[in-house]
């Protein structure tokens, strides 16, 4: 009865309550009731890029050289700027320089709800997208924001929306002298730069603008690394880093920007202010761009290593120049000799107190390449602990022939 299963039988009526009260037919609303401008364009858009919304996970690859793979991936970026974050874009750092883009879609009934809000900002996707990403970058003075937001308009094919962007940040770059900010816009610009190709896109505007922020980064950098803390000089030498990947992945060796770059680092490494983690990055990067010689790199170790330098100091330059790339400890004597002189001088206590940072510095030395190393200090190769027997070669042959003698009888299944 009614009241049993009301009453008497409570998980039985749960099982049927959605069933009975809900039901789980779906309505369909026709097609001849008008729906809001963006739906009706988002709807035009699916149907020509014939793509389905679909609530189940389904992988799409992309070619960008063709126009139907282009159009969708247009599509499906607009929508991110949008909120509706139909399809993940996988592995976007680094498909970015390759013309395949690989998208997982899944679709939510709530997306529709969301792009209805952006209502205000345009009747189309386009517009509706273009109009969302021109007010933030009006709203934007962080540097690094509006590089990512150019970004985004590029991708998506916002032409119009990349050139405000382009001019806000030429505005706001030359009236900053914030290094950090100034620096960390470079990244994004080189990403610009590099691998606009990929979707046609004019970057005549971005090279001037990466010249002139490289510049005034490059001026900021000595000043903007005196007296730090800890913390600070760990973001201001990674910061360095990143700056100078982007620098030497768009400028040429015998460009300005570069040789202004380089004179930069050069001031850090007789600058007393500046915090010996980042004057340490700055040399490793000169050393590797091979700006200075491994003689000069030798002897700038040996001084900052040497036992006249305070323990703590002399650590965050070692890390700061050693960290990662602790392999060239393997190949540099000279390197290698003035910093064992080093770590074999200090004092127990000194030494415990920075063992974790010298074990991070070696962490990224494999099992071989430790091994190398060891044998490099030690003078000694894989070879030295084989020692050959007396009179080998009259025993190699006695096995030879044994081994003969045993593969010439015939076996035991031969008839």
């Amino acid at each position: 009865s009614i009241a049993c299963l009301c009453f008497g039988e409570p998980m039985l009526w749960q099982t049927v309550e959605a069933q009975l009260l809900v039901g789980n037919e779906v309505g369909v609303i026709p097609e001849e009731v008008p729906l809001a401008p963006l739906l009706e364009d988002l709807s035009r858009q699916q149907k020509a890029a014939r793509l389905k919304p679909e609530a189940l996970d389904r992988d799409l690859s992309l070619d960008l050289r063709t126009d139907s793979g282009l159009f969708r991936s247009t599509l499906l970026h607009r929508l991110s700027i949008l909120g509706v974050e139909w399809g993940t874009l996988r592995d976007a750092g680094r498909s970015r320089g390759t013309f395949r883009e690989n998208w997982l879609l899944s679709w939510k009934p709530e997306y529709a709800v969301e792009l209805v809000e952006h209502l205000v900002y345009g009747a189309t996707i386009q517009q509706a997208a273009s109009g969302k990403l021109a007010a933030a970058v009006e709203e934007t003075r962080s540097l690094p924001t509006l590089a990512s937001h150019i970004m985004q308009a590029l991708t998506a094919q916002l032409s119009a929306c990349a050139e405000i962007g382009i001019l806000r940040l030429q505005e706001c770059a030359s009236r900053s002298s914030d290094c950090h900010d100034l620096l960390q816009t470079l990244p994004p610009l080189a990403n610009i730069l590099r691998y606009g190709e990929a979707r046609a896109t004019d970057t005549t505007q971005m090279a001037s603008l990466f010249q002139q922020i490289s510049t005034q980064g490059a001026l900021a950098l000595p000043y903007a690394s005196h007296n730090l803390d800890r913390e600070a000089a760990t973001e201001m030498k990674r910061i360095l880093l990143e700056a100078d990947h982007a620098i030497r992945l768009i400028v040429a060796p015998d460009d300005a920007e570069l040789i202004s770059w380089q004179e930069a680092l050069h001031h850090l490494l007789s600058d007393a202010k500046a915090a010996r983690l980042v004057v340490g990055a700055a040399a490793r990067v000169l050393y590797e761009a091979e700006a200075i010689a491994a003689e000069d790199a030798a002897l700038l170790i040996e001084r900052q290593l040497s036992p006249g330098t305070p323990v703590a100091e002399a650590a965050d330059f070692f890390e700061g120049f050693f960290e990662g790339s602790g392999t060239r400890l393997i190949h540099d004597e000279a390197l290698r000799g003035a910093v064992n002189h080093w770590l074999t001088s200090l004092e127990e206590e000194s030494f415990m107190e920075h063992l974790p940072l010298f074990r991070r510095v070696f962490s990224s030395l494999d099992k071989t390449e430790r091994k190398h190393l060891l044998d490099a200090l030690f003078g000694t190769t894989s070879t030295t602990a084989r020692e050959l027997i007396p009179n080998f070669s009259t025993v190699w042959e006695e096995h030879a022939q044994a081994l003969q003698a045993l593969f010439s009888q015939p076996s035991a299944n031969q008839p």
